[in-house]
């Protein structure tokens, strides 16, 4: 299938053209800077937490983990995806599974009111956990 295009329209379309290609290769990063949910809000640019208005000191790894669950309210992460996030490594072992729960147990601590009935750190048992808003 071949489309023609007048050619007064050529130095139009090639205006285009070029703008697509200074485009290739760069990643337009289309991420929330802020997520909200009642009682629950994160900043991506100051890497604050805030619950029930109240600022949550998080370290770099609780908050990046807890970001990317935030932005996916509802989705299961596997204790292997945690442990990915967390360390980079594909190839997971039960130790590195062991910090993946220490990771959430202490995020727990610092986001839930009541750390063993979460409202936002849910454990999908035998597989991992998810963040969701009650």
């Amino acid at each position: 299938m071949v489309i023609e295009f007048p050619e007064e329209r050529l130095p139009e379309i090639c205006s285009f053209k070029r703008k697509l290609q200074t485009l290739e290769g760069v990643k337009i990063y289309m991420e929330p800077q802020q997520i909200r949910y009642p009682g629950f809000f994160l900043d991506m640019l100051q890497r604050k937490v805030m619950v029930e208005e109240k600022e949550v000191p998080l370290t770099a790894r609780e908050f990046d983990i807890l970001a990317v669950m935030a932005r996916h309210p509802g989705r299961v992460y596997t204790y292997a995806q945690i442990c990915h996030l967390i360390y980079g490594e594909t190839d997971v072992g039960e130790e590195m599974y062991s910090s993946a729960y220490c990771l959430i147990s202490s995020l727990r601590k610092k986001l839930e009111k009541e750390p063993r009935h979460p409202r936002y750190l849910d454990t999908v048992y035998g597989v991992g956990y998810r963040f969701e808003i009650a």
